[in-house]
């Protein structure tokens, strides 16, 4: 089976404005957006990792690389560029420093619990670009994005490592955890 290693598109697209602006994948610099990335993605998840339903979802991991809690109000995921508020991450929630948070990409927001959050869209195994996107006020951000443009291995992940910086390399996932480096 042919997979391809997911790609950062580190840069940051201001959609409220119209004025470009750039990032180092690390959120921080635009818009004062705290510093949240995409640390990993699990596209086909056959037998990794189930939800608390007991269905193999695919899931997407937020890393918090600063050093403060970070709230996730104003913060949102979307699969499609031109919709880019599509999931709401949740209010009230946060990340602590060099803390991690999934969110199932299900296309199930119903299975929505205290501590389990399903965005309502799924993400494509053969090729997809997820969008961590960031609001102030009228303006947004892209803060970090990854895609993929081949069908992707079951239950292998692609992973930043060290959390939070580094290249995304495959393996076994590691839901809510480090990965390693």
């Amino acid at each position: 089976m042919l997979f391809a290693l997911l790609l950062t598109a580190c840069d940051s697209t201001d959609t409220g404005s119209g004025t470009d602006t750039s990032d180092t994948g690390g959120g921080g610099s635009n818009l004062n957006a705290p510093p949240l990335v995409i640390n990993e993605v699990l596209a086909s998840n056959h037998t990794a990792q189930a939800d608390a339903a007991g269905e193999f979802n695919d899931w997407v991991e937020i890393y918090n690389n600063g050093d403060t809690i970070v709230q996730l109000t104003g913060f949102y995921l979307t699969d499609d560029e031109a919709e880019p508020t599509v999931y709401a991450m949740p209010t009230g929630v946060g990340i602590d420093a060099g803390g991690f948070l999934a969110i199932w990409c299900d296309g199930q927001p119903e299975q929505t619990t205290g501590t389990e959050y399903h965005a309502p869209f799924k993400l494509n195994r053969k090729g997809d670009t997820l969008f961590l996107n960031y609001a102030e006020g009228s303006d947004l951000v892209t803060v970090d994005s990854v895609y993929w443009e081949a069908e992707q291995t079951a239950d292998i992940a692609a992973a930043r490592v060290p959390d939070g910086t580094g290249s995304f390399v495959l393996q076994a996932p590691t839901y809510e955890a480090s990965n390693g480096g």
